[in-house]
C-alpha cells in the first residue's frame, strides 16, 4: 500500500548505544520502509525547531530527509536522543499522534561506558571514567538549556540516559502502550530473526520478508575498564528504576544485575 502524502510513521528513539544503528540498518533494507537516507535525522532537538510550527511546517522540515521517498506508508528515522531529552515526546505528538515509537534498551552501565568510549574518541571527553560520572550533574545543569552540537546533554549524559523508566513515562503521557515496542539489546543478537519478525509485525509490513543477516549489534570491546566495585556500584543506582520499568512492560531485567561473571578489571 502506497500513499501520496508524507508522513513520518515511526521513530527509533533509543537508547543511545543501545544497537540503534544496527536496528536501522536493518529496516531500511525492507522494501516496504522508507528510510532516511542519514540514519539520524535530529529534526525534534533541532536547536532552532519551532513549538509552534503546524503538523504539515514539521512535514516541510522532515522531507528533505528522505530523497527514496516514493508513495511508501511505511516511514521512519532513528535519533536516540529522543530518548532523553524531556521534551521530545509533546513535538512528537503534535506532528503525529500516531507515531509508532520504538525502544532499544542495553544494560545501562554498559551502555554508559559505550558513551563514554564514544565521546572519547569524538574528542568530547578528556577526563577520566570515575571524574565524568561524577561530575556529570554539574556538567548536566550547567548546560540545561543548552541544545548546541557540542552540549554536555550530548555528549556528557552517561548515566542519566541509562535511567529508562522516566524516559518512557514522558512517552507514555502522551502515546498509548500499543504505539510502543520495547526490546532489549542483546535480543537483536540471540533471537535476530524473532526480534525482526517481532518489529515487522509491529511496524505493519511483511514480517515473511527476508530477514537481514545478524551482524555486531554493539560494541564487542570496552576500552574502558572499571573494577567490579564500580559496576555494582552504578548497578545499584540504576537497580530501582528497573524494577518500575519491569513492572510496566513486564520485561525482566534481571540478568543486567547479576555481578559474578562481571571480570574483575582496573579502575
Amino acid at each position: 500500500m502506497i500513499k501520496d502524502e508524507f508522513k513520518v510513521s515511526f521513530l527509533i528513539v533509543g537508547a543511545q548505544k543501545a544497537g540503534t544503528s544496527a536496528l536501522a540498518s536493518f529496516l531500511s533494507q525492507h522494501p516496504e520502509v522508507c528510510f532516511a537516507k542519514n540514519k539520524e535525522v535530529h529534526l525534534f532537538d533541532r536547536p532552532d525547531f519551532n513549538d509552534s510550527w503546524a503538523a504539515n511546517e514539521v512535514g516541510q522540515a522532515y522531507r528533505e530527509y528522505f530523497p527514496d521517498f516514493k508513495g511508501q506508508n511505511i516511514v521512519g528515522e532513528a535519533t536516540p536522543i529522543y530518548m532523553f531529552l524531556p521534551f521530545i515526546p509533546k513535538r512528537i505528538y503534535r506532528y503525529n499522534p500516531k507515531m509508532k515509537l520504538i525502544f532499544l534498551m542495553r544494560n545501562p552501565v554498559e551502555r554508559a561506558i559505550s558513551q563514554y568510549d564514544m565521546e572519547k574518541k569524538r574528542g568530547f571527553e578528556h577526563l577520566p571514567f570515575s571524574v565524568a560520572i561524577f561530575l556529570e550533574k554539574i556538567r548536566l545543569w550547567q548546560n540545561r538549556n543548552n541544545l548546541s552540537r557540542k552540549s554536555s546533554l550530548r555528549h556528557h549524559s552517561y548515566v542519566s540516559r541509562g535511567f529508562y523508566f522516566q524516559q518512557i513515562m514522558r512517552f507514555m503521557e502522551y502515546f498509548p502502550k500499543e504505539q510502543m515496542l520495547f526490546v532489549k539489546s542483546e535480543d537483536l543478537t540471540s533471537r535476530h530473526d524473532d526480534t525482526l519478525k517481532l518489529i515487522y509485525e509491529f511496524l505493519g509490513v511483511n514480517n515473511k520478508n527476508i530477514i537481514p543477516s545478524a551482524k555486531r549489534i554493539l560494541e564487542s570491546t570496552k576500552k574502558t575498564r572499571i573494577s567490579k566495585r564500580m559496576f555494582g556500584s552504578l548497578m545499584r543506582r540504576f537497580n530501582p528504576d528497573l524494577i518500575k520499568l519491569e513492572r510496566i512492560l513486564n520485561v525482566d531485567f534481571s540478568d543486567w544485575r547479576i555481578l559474578q561473571d562481571f571480570p574483575e578489571q582496573q579502575t
